[in-house]
């Protein structure tokens, strides 16, 4: 039976947070939900299913294969008209599905401003810039964020795995893919937030990351080649590369973005 909406959630090694997770998520009235906990971990989830009667397990014999096939997992299993996304350790603000949903089935797809919070959940950085209403691909470029949509269910898909890259920032490039299919411009709503939690240890300083980073950035550059979209990855290199030069220790990649963005 179709829903309205499928609830695409990754899910490694979140015993302690998925909880906060699901709490986030109100769901409209008069709309059909469904939430896929695709496990990546091998882990027992089974007790969310109480906590949350719309949520449903994906499985597989592989795990630890990275959030991109675990998403793809999940939206092959999706029965959805449209496609929400949310991760584990991250929350959604109040009204975050009833605002875009609307938009989304208007539009095509619709995003809501980042929020970045630190482990503690204290705010960090939100982009774009307030009471902006439109999002643009400079926006993926110039703040380093991921902007998570709601979409139509078949919009481009990135691979012949499915519409999530096996690579870093597979996340990134999902929503850029999304974004173009929707126009030149996207539904941004300002009044809700994705609010994407930090965690004690920082990915972006774990060695050998921004050499993965940079190759998969690449990668997709090369996939978006001949597109409007096709340097898009490059800036995000860049803005990378000097974080990895310039962050001052400590300093993690939301907070070194936050401070250049403040001071010019």
């Amino acid at each position: 039976m179709a829903a309205d909406v499928s609830v695409i959630i990754p899910v490694y090694q979140a015993q302690d947070s998925l909880e906060r997770a699901l709490s986030s998520i109100a769901i409209p009235d008069g709309a059909e939900v469904e939430i896929i906990l695709s496990i990546d971990d091998g882990d027992d989830y089974t007790r969310f299913l109480q906590q949350c009667p719309q949520a449903r397990l994906v499985t597989s014999s592989a795990t630890r294969t990275g959030p991109g096939p675990a998403r793809n997992r999940a939206v092959a299993a999706a029965r959805g008209r449209y496609l929400a996304y949310l991760d584990a350790d991250d929350t959604w603000s109040p009204g975050y599905l009833a605002a875009l949903l609307p938009i989304a089935r208007i539009e095509g797809c619709a995003f809501a401003p980042t929020m970045i919070e630190d482990a503690q959940g204290s705010p960090v950085i939100r982009v774009p810039e307030p009471a902006k209403d439109r999002l643009m691909l400079t926006d993926f470029a110039r703040w380093g964020a991921s902007f998570h949509p709601v979409h139509a269910a078949g919009l481009p898909r990135g691979t012949s795995e499915g519409p999530f890259w096996n690579a870093p920032a597979q996340d990134v490039m999902h929503a850029v893919e999304v974004f173009m299919a929707c126009g030149l411009t996207a539904a941004l709503l300002p009044d809700v937030a994705y609010r994407l939690r930090l965690g004690d240890s920082t990915v972006t300083t774990a060695d050998g990351f921004s050499e993965r980073l940079t190759k998969a950035y690449a990668a997709y550059d090369a996939a978006l080649e001949n597109t409007w979209a096709q340097t898009l990855f490059a800036g995000k290199s860049a803005l990378n590369d000097r974080y990895m030069r310039e962050a001052q220790t400590g300093e993690s990649f939301y907070a070194f973005v936050a401070r250049i963005n403040a001071t010019g």
